[in-house]
């Protein structure tokens, strides 16, 4: 039998009663509210259900209601993921989706508590100042809480990446057997149908399977690696059925228009021309004969107004990627607890746009009350921030064990860019849960000693 690679984990110490009692009690509080606003609806919830219902009734995957003229981005705007969920709960209706919201609480409860015990056997027992300290950044995570109880995939999306990375730990932690493979494949298939955030991961993991396949003389892992990106060319065989264009997701290049393009353009000739650029560059994309010949405009555009301002954006990648592990979350307090619009651009949009009397304006006139609130969800994710690096660097762990649980979270910081936002980091926040928590009693730097060995613990 092979020895466990984590030198804590025979003891297998538990989590504190009450840490659980507080944990569910946060979700029954969301919940609650929920039940009493009478609505779990988000901006970009409409699209999920819409999709459901035309599954069910018409048995095609479309994100807008069936009418004449269909627009093709609508055919692949949204992977089959979290519409079949809701079709097998109920999540579209009619009536209040309380099943869903439900299960997807229980999902949430069931993600942070893997996570927890993932902590509590490696690091060992903790103590209650350093559980009390873990629970309020839980709290801190307001996302976690908001998203189980809205109609949106970010809880769901979080089961399968939390799969995903307790089972490639597990596959290191025990010795490299083949079980654990098969559990990082579905789950990472499972991901990219939900979101297409996981479809460039699905090729990092066929790499992966290569390079570990060759070394180890072991093709079976290659094969199962290399089930995810078998999928995602499935479903690109299908939207290419649909839409004439072979690709993964028509969500691609909106995001590439709206929101990369128009932020890098914002800050670098303002916001008039940003908007001018963008509305120009869909008008002669819609011109185009055929759909693929309109994605690829889009892109040939786009990639041209980046290359135009490469500084911009390389200061707007890294400060998405920043904002991605601090953002306290107004967007989703906001809408999640209804409050009234006070402006039609952001906060951050305000400081990309380099409108810093506009943004004190714009804080000016949100509530006093979620003013503080956002300011101390900011100041936990400092903490939560530093906390990470501090775990990174802590040769008292594996590094394996250090690199697994922090790796995830950096790809999605990486591939959301500029994007970056409290939404963003929901379908990891138990990961990051976790690397704190083992950040409260990590002692040594990593560069004071030499890196371990993968038999090091």
């Amino acid at each position: 039998m092979t020895a466990d690679r984590y030198p804590a984990w025979q003891s297998n110490p538990g989590i504190p009663r009450w840490v659980w009692a507080g944990l569910v009690l946060l979700h029954l509080l969301a919940l609650g509210w929920q039940l009493r606003s009478g609505t779990c609806l988000f901006p970009d919830s409409d699209r999920y259900v819409q999709a459901a219902r035309n599954l069910r009734e018409a048995g095609v995957l479309y994100a807008l209601p069936l009418w004449a003229p269909l627009e093709w981005q609508e055919y692949s705007i949204r992977p089959p993921g979290y519409p079949v969920f809701l079709l097998l709960t109920g999540g579209m209706g009619p009536g209040f989706p309380w099943p869903t919201l439900l299960l997807q609480n229980l999902l949430s409860l069931l993600n942070l508590g893997l996570a927890l015990r993932w902590l509590v056997r490696l690091a060992g027992p903790l103590r209650s100042g350093q559980w009390a300290l873990i629970l309020l950044l839980a709290a801190a995570g307001a996302g976690q809480f908001v998203y189980a109880n809205v109609l949106m995939s970010e809880i769901l999306l979080q089961t399968a990446v939390v799969v995903l990375w307790l089972s490639l730990d597990r596959f290191w932690r025990a010795g490299r057997k083949t079980g654990p493979l098969v559990g990082a494949a579905v789950a990472t298939a499972v991901a990219l149908l939900i979101k297409p955030v996981f479809y460039p991961f699905a090729g990092l993991l066929l790499l992966a399977g290569v390079i570990l396949g060759w070394r180890q003389r072991r093709p079976l892992w290659v094969a199962l690696l290399a089930m995810p990106m078998l999928v995602a060319l499935l479903w690109m065989a299908r939207n290419e059925a649909r839409t004439g264009y072979f690709h993964y997701s028509s969500i691609a290049e909106i995001n590439l228009l709206r929101y990369n393009v128009r932020g890098v353009l914002q800050a670098a000739e303002g916001p008039q021309k940003a908007e001018q650029f963008v509305r120009a560059t869909l008008a002669a994309a819609n011109q185009q004969p055929g759909f693929e010949d309109r994605q690829h405009y889009i892109q040939q555009q786009s990639i041209e107004a980046l290359l135009a301002h490469p500084g911009t954006y390389l200061v707007q990648q890294p400060r998405g990627m920043l904002t991605f592990f601090l953002d306290p979350g107004r967007f989703d307090l906001v809408h999640f607890l209804q409050l009234p619009q006070t402006a039609s651009s952001g906060l951050l949009q305000l400081l990309n746009q380099r409108s810093y009397g506009a943004a004190v304006q714009y804080l000016g006139q949100l509530p006093l009350g979620l003013i503080v609130s956002l300011g101390l969800l900011l100041l936990a994710n400092v903490v939560r921030l530093l906390l990470l690096v501090r775990f990174g660097g802590s040769a008292g762990y594996p590094w394996p064990a250090r690199l697994l649980v922090l790796v995830l979270p950096l790809y999605v910081a990486v591939v959301t860019g500029p994007l970056g936002a409290a939404r963003f980091t929901v379908p990891v926040l138990p990961l990051l849960l976790a690397a704190a928590g083992a950040g409260l009693s990590a002692k040594r730097p990593v560069l004071r000693r030499p890196l371990p060995g993968l038999s090091a613990s």
